[in-house]
């Protein structure tokens, strides 16, 4: 029969061993969701911010400025962001079209209400496939926007969405979340949903027909 010394040294061993564990799931949940330090990104249109990368609450973009054009509401971009989205505005205007924004520079608050509405109103099964957990919306950051039809009411079915699918990259955007790619994402396929990368990145991941996740791993992480 084991001794009581021999049961509590054995005890003590297993309570070790259960601490480092418990130790090492803490930290891997941290990696996993941690917050995006700003500083340490080096080119601020490649930051990701996503479903495991979090911006804080408190953070807004030191550049916003207001959109210019093909804007009924009045919204707010990044600077270099909302330069490209005027130039492909304008573009778009020359080639008979007729795109608008419905959303762009979203504050933490802001999503904060949006997410709890459309939670409400349409359960946690939709908001987990379409509406992000404030701070980790890219509409934060300035850098993201959502685009509507004024001829169409459903945009991927417009012309505007097929002009804007085919040539979005020419100016520094992506669609972002990609009809077959949800898995990487996180989120259901969203056309009317852009975000500005810069034209080298946007080109790349338009032509190899990848997400920003995957791009940010080959280049950026």
């Amino acid at each position: 029969m084991m001794s009581r010394k021999k049961i509590k040294i054995k005890f003590k061993i297993l309570l070790v061993i259960l601490i480092m564990i418990l130790i090492i799931i803490l930290v891997n949940i941290d990696k996993e969701n941690h917050n995006i330090n700003i500083n340490e990104v080096n080119d601020y249109k490649y930051i990701l911010v996503n479903k495991k990368n979090k911006l804080s609450s408190d953070f807004i973009p030191d550049n916003l400025v207001e959109v210019k054009d093909c804007s009924i509401d009045k919204f707010y971009l990044e600077e270099e962001t909302a330069n490209a989205y005027d130039k492909m505005c304008l573009d778009s205007i020359n080639e008979g079209l007729n795109i608008s924004i419905t959303s762009a520079y979203r504050s933490y608050e802001e999503q904060k209400d949006l997410y709890f509405t459309y939670l409400k109103l349409y359960g946690k099964s939709y908001v987990d496939k379409y509406v992000a957990v404030p701070g980790h919306s890219e509409h934060q950051t300035g850098l993201a926007i959502d685009l509507e039809s004024l001829e169409c009411d459903i945009f991927r079915n417009s012309k505007e969405y097929l002009w804007v699918r085919e040539n979005a990259h020419n100016y520094g955007f992506i669609i972002r979340y990609q009809k077959g790619k949800e898995k990487i994402t996180g989120y259901s396929a969203e056309e009317w949903h852009i975000r500005y990368v810069g034209k080298n990145a946007a080109e790349y991941i338009y032509k190899n027909n990848i997400t920003f996740e995957e791009y940010y791993d080959l280049f950026l992480k």
